[in-house]
């Protein structure tokens, strides 16, 4: 599968054009554990740490006329939003003594700094789906922003109680749905920076030589069109592949036409769902390559992502 204009427009490829190898080496492991970094572009805020969106709805508008005829006028129904962008960082420091004796210093901080990204990852694709704006170091997650029936972007899949969960599906594009970066970041919001040989403290006060580094990731997430992000919520365990996937393309055909990705992000109990399911329909449901290379599901022309931050303890939506 080759890359789209869209693909080509995530923070992984943007960042490798403009030959920035370490936000390129952060993004590509954060995208191990947030795989919504695979498929939604990031796009640079238009006021700073702001973004400031013009949200249209779109209706069939326009007039047949006939020669010496006028035509009436026609406007579209807006709504500015205002998404803010969450700065998550993180230091490491590494015993100095430790890493002499290690046999290979740089591999060691290598090793600690991997383990670091890879959970800065999950907190962030943990604050894509659940961020609370209420919280002034969060922005406000699809969990928030799509957490009513009475949404029309939002579809019951009829589960009650407590042990639910969601699918979020989305249409992504400058025009749809999109991440957000810094104004004037040519990294994309994110930076990693070597604080070299520095004095710590440990737990009882006592101090020893660590080597110190800070990362960063800058985002958030800007909704242009409001049917471009679409919940299925109220996922009981019990639901049947067949069920669920009715559910899927119900929803899918009520998508924005016109993206040149759909992708829908779900915990790994329903992608096994799936994935059986696609034994009696693989007329309907797939597995092929994502335009990285790696092995992906898909529902028709949905990329189906694992995010297992979605969790499966979710109350009732109503």
């Amino acid at each position: 599968m080759q890359l789209n204009m869209t693909d080509q427009m995530t923070a992984l490829e943007l960042v490798k054009r403009a030959n920035a190898p370490e936000p390129y080496h952060i993004i590509e492991l954060m995208r191990l554990t947030n795989e919504m970094l695979m498929d939604v572009p990031a796009h640079e805020a238009n006021n700073g740490t702001i973004n400031v969106t013009l949200q249209r709805n779109i209706k069939p508008m326009g007039e047949h006329r006939i020669y010496n005829k006028g035509v009436g006028k026609a406007a579209t129904t807006t709504k500015i939003v205002h998404d803010r962008i969450a700065v998550l960082a993180e230091y490491s420091e590494v015993d100095a003594t430790m890493l002499e004796h290690s046999g290979n210093a740089s591999a060691a901080r290598q090793s600690e700094a991997v383990a670091i990204i890879k959970g800065m990852g999950l907190t962030q694709a943990e604050t894509l789906i659940y961020g609370d704006e209420s919280k002034p170091d969060e922005f406000a997650g699809l969990f928030s922003r799509r957490n009513s029936l009475a949404d029309p972007n939002v579809v019951n899949a009829g589960g009650t109680g407590a042990s639910l969960t969601s699918i979020y599906m989305v249409a992504v594009g400058s025009d749809l749905f999109h991440l957000i970066y810094p104004k004037g970041s040519g990294s994309v919001g994110v930076t990693r920076s070597d604080k070299g040989l520095v004095d710590v403290e440990d737990s009882d006060g006592k101090r020893y030589p660590a080597y110190r580094e800070f990362f960063q990731a800058q985002y958030g997430i800007s909704i242009r069109a409001p049917d471009a992000v679409k919940r299925i919520c109220n996922i009981p365990a019990t639901i049947t592949g067949e069920a669920l996937l009715d559910l899927i393309l119900d929803t899918r055909y009520r998508m924005p036409q016109g993206a040149a990705t759909y992708a829908m992000y779900s915990n790994v109990d329903i992608l096994i769902k799936l994935d059986k399911a696609a034994r009696d329909k693989n007329n309907v449901i797939y597995t092929t390559e994502d335009p990285w290379g790696k092995p992906i599901t898909h529902v028709r022309d949905l990329r189906c992502r694992q995010m297992d931050v979605i969790t499966s303890a979710e109350s009732a939506v109503a």
